[in-house]
């Protein structure tokens, strides 16, 4: 029979349930639906329409189409050329969802770069990059996932943009319509098991026979009643639910400041800062080269913070140094 106290605690922790997972779609899922639908809207497009959004957002970061868009001779036909500070770049622009970057295919853009002389190479593709592509990566920027979309996504024509907002916020009242009913269940369901409501009463057991008693002497002495043991107490009812709560998570502007904090204290680096919400810009030194050495302890820590995790990386060099800046993204979606 439920009581009004189970009721009670099956509402309490479904709405705590219920908040976490409102957190979690409004914080996390919603933003990776809005890049999944916007991905998807840029692999319908013509190419030259395709490849004119990113040249154009990266015209913020100083480059320029050099000619009217044609590959240069031993280029690929989805490569540009670009020009910054005077220097030619090699854009690759990959639209195809299922065409994966693998080690193999960035060594081979990497030799193309090469071979055209020119002083960089950017690779933005709608697919997948492997882990030996993000582990290698032949001083190529990676545009892929978010790193992508937040690129070009303010260039977009407005009526685009609110389309795909309106489809995502749809979708994300049908997931929070699901989760309450998810919370619900869980907190009735952990409710009962708190409270000890068995599934089906147990049976009435049969009452043992009652000892019968010795007659003692009357001249021997009748040994001391040693005292009642006191009860053990019976574990709390509580206790299920007190080692069931987890800590409270951190807000995601918490989590930025821990980043640049534990960053800043890695060998090679000077300190790190945010300049977006999905771009976090190192500050190196002398004291290792860049490579794995040096950006895998950075990866390292982005992964202890999931929402964070896919943010985009920009490696400065330090002041003087005939390095160039690289950009990467250690994790995808």
């Amino acid at each position: 029979m439920l009581t009004a106290s189970t009721v009670i605690t099956s509402l309490g922790i479904a709405t705590v349930i219920g908040m976490a997972l409102a957190l979690y779609l409004w914080r996390i899922r919603r933003p990776q639906l809005l890049v999944q639908r916007g991905l998807a809207a840029l692999a319908t497009m013509r190419w030259r329409e395709y490849s004119g959004f990113i040249v154009e957002a990266l015209h913020a970061q100083g480059f320029e189409a050099i000619g009217s868009g044609t590959p240069p001779q031993g280029a690929g036909k989805t490569d540009l050329c670009l020009s910054r500070d005077g220097s030619n770049w090699l854009l690759s622009c990959r639209q195809s969802p299922d065409h994966g970057i693998d080690a193999a295919h960035l060594a081979g853009f990497a030799g193309t770069v090469r071979a055209q002389e020119a002083a960089g190479g950017i690779i933005a593709t709608l697919g997948t990059v492997q882990k030996d592509a993000r582990d290698n990566v032949h001083g190529i920027e990676l545009l892929h996932g978010e790193s992508l979309w937040m690129l070009v996504e303010p260039l977009l024509p407005a009526g685009l943009r609110h389309e795909l907002a309106e489809a995502v916020r749809k979708r994300a009242v049908v997931e929070a319509v699901l989760a309450c009913g998810l919370a619900l269940l869980a907190g009735f369901t952990i409710a009962l098991a708190v409270a000890g409501v068995p599934a089906d009463p147990p049976s009435p057991a049969a009452p043992a026979p009652e000892p019968t008693p010795q007659p003692v002497p009357a001249s021997a002495p009748r040994p001391e009643q040693p005292p009642p043991a006191e009860a053990s107490p019976e574990p709390s009812a509580s206790a299920p639910v007190a080692a069931a709560a987890a800590a409270d998570g951190v807000d995601e502007e918490t989590q930025r400041k821990r980043i640049t904090e534990r960053v800043g204290e890695l060998v090679g680096i000077k300190r790190a800062v945010w300049s977006t919400r999905s771009t976090l810009v190192v500050f190196l030194d002398d004291s290792i080269p860049d490579g794995p050495e040096l950006t895998r302890p950075i990866c390292d820590v982005l992964s202890d913070y999931p929402a964070l995790r896919s943010s985009r990386l920009q490696l400065e060099p330090p002041e003087g140094s005939d390095r160039r800046v690289r950009f990467l993204q250690c994790h995808a979606w």
